[in-house]
């Protein structure tokens, strides 16, 4: 009878360790496929955008150092740059202000419906005549570039055009910057000019816008302004030393006057 007791319990303990290992192999089954998942990559810190170089690099020594503030576009076959004010040809020499023989000359390529043209000319306009013009160092030619897309630049041009064939083109220009949201709005550039002009003085210039002869004029400035690669307005092209230093957009004055003594102090 012992034998058989024994054969008992040796096969109680083989069922009992069959049981176990069953279990212990569901066990691993359940967290095998744990076992082998791939980690989820941790999120990333969102990279910040490349920024553009704050200014452009130039590989030309004899270019002047360009003011960070001042974005400057070196158009590809540009014309021949002038040795002297009396190379640049078509200035009508009522939109032309200072000496001939100055040093810099500078070509500014303005809409009268432009923001950015009136924030230029409120803003350094005069000074730069004061400091610069009246004394020789700088000469300045207004050129007129107007832009399809404003419906009054045109007209404006030439009234402005025709006041300064009367010596009153600046009181004519301060009006129409000045008053730019005005007439943008009612188309009224007459209104505007004829507020700081005489009656005399505005027969003669509605004559002259009248007359078919400015608009001629307009579009040698706006081809003059295509050939120098302008797209944008105001656009200033200076001339210093045979050199040619086209830049777009707004200036502020003490920008301008820190470029101008740069050229100046070119030797």
């Amino acid at each position: 009878m012992a034998p058989i007791i024994s054969e008992d319990r040796v096969n109680r303990r083989r069922i009992l360790a069959g049981i176990l290992s069953i279990g212990l192999l569901g066990l691993f089954a359940l967290f095998l496929p744990s076992l082998h998942k791939t980690p989820e990559a941790a999120p990333q810190a969102e990279q910040p955008l490349a920024q553009p170089p704050s200014q452009p690099v130039s590989s030309e020594a004899d270019v002047p150092h360009i003011p960070e503030a001042v974005v400057v576009t070196k158009a590809a076959a540009l014309p021949p740059a002038p040795r002297s004010a009396a190379d640049i040809t078509d200035v009508d020499p009522h939109k032309a202000f200072g000496s001939k023989n100055a040093p810099v000359t500078m070509e500014v390529f303005s809409d009268y419906q432009c923001p950015a043209c009136k924030t230029l000319f409120t803003t350094t306009n005069r000074r730069l005549m004061d400091d610069y013009v009246s004394n020789g160092k700088v000469y300045l030619i207004h050129r007129d570039f107007p832009l399809p897309m404003h419906a009054h630049s045109r007209v404006a041009a030439r009234y402005a055009r025709a006041a300064a064939q009367l010596g009153k083109v600046e009181p004519v220009e301060q009006a129409l910057f000045q008053n730019q949201e005005k007439w943008e709005q009612s188309g009224d550039v007459d209104g505007i000019v004829a507020s700081v002009l005489s009656t005399a003085e505005m027969t003669k210039v509605r004559a002259l816008v009248k007359g078919g002869t400015l608009d001629p004029m307009i579009d040698k400035d706006y081809a003059l302004g295509q050939t120098y690669r302008v797209n944008q307005t105001p656009t200033t092209v200076f001339h210093c030393k045979g050199q040619t230093y086209p830049y777009s957009g707004i200036m502020t004055y003490d920008i301008l006057k820190q470029f101008l003594d740069q050229l100046l102090s070119q030797r």
